[in-house]
């Protein structure tokens, strides 16, 4: 049975439409969209009975990478009505035992903020909040785990990895459909 040329296109394009998709969710899934809803990923929760004060703390990525931004991402709310606390101020400091960064008079005026730093290297941080609000002054603090990274290669990170395979596989698809097309000619 001798197939005819529209039909070999058609499978080309499917075949390329497919590899593309599939590729382009590969690589946004690397990418973990940010939400305040109420923060998203894994939240750390503080809480303070006396002061009626709830801080939710999550990070994003959830996987940091050193020297690539993460957003720490705080939200303050009334423990009993969970409505946020609005107008104070914060001071956030990142300290791995050794280092120590501060970020000093953060205004906040409506109980949701974030701060975005760079992880000098991996292990365990330590993120502690200080936040200055109308009849007390809150302290809170929280673990981000940053994960050992091998140095950049070509093949060394999973995703990048797949991304190649995805990329050569795909070539390959086109480049046999395209030799089975000229020999049926």
């Amino acid at each position: 049975m001798k197939l005819s040329l529209p039909f070999w296109r058609s499978i080309i394009i499917t075949t390329t439409i497919l590899f593309t998709n599939v590729f382009i969710a590969i690589e946004n899934g690397h990418t973990i969209p940010f939400s305040y809803a109420h923060l998203g990923g894994k939240v750390q929760e503080w809480t303070d009975v006396k002061d009626n004060v709830r801080i939710q703390f999550a990070y994003s990525p959830e996987k940091p990478i050193i020297d690539t931004f993460t957003a720490l991402n705080f939200s303050v709310q009334d423990l009993k009505t969970g409505e946020h606390i609005k107008d104070f101020t914060a001071r956030v400091v990142v300290t791995n035992g050794q280092r120590l960064f501060k970020f000093e008079n953060i205004t906040v005026p409506d109980g949701d903020f974030s701060v975005k730093y760079l992880f000098p290297d991996d292990g365990t941080h330590q993120v502690i909040l200080r936040l200055n609000l109308e009849h007390s002054v809150e302290l809170a603090s929280f673990q981000v785990f940053v994960p050992h990274q091998s140095p950049p290669g070509l093949l060394n990170n999973g995703g990048d990895t797949i991304n190649i395979i995805v990329a050569i596989g795909l070539i390959v698809a086109v480049g046999l459909i395209t030799i089975v097309i000229l020999k049926r000619r």
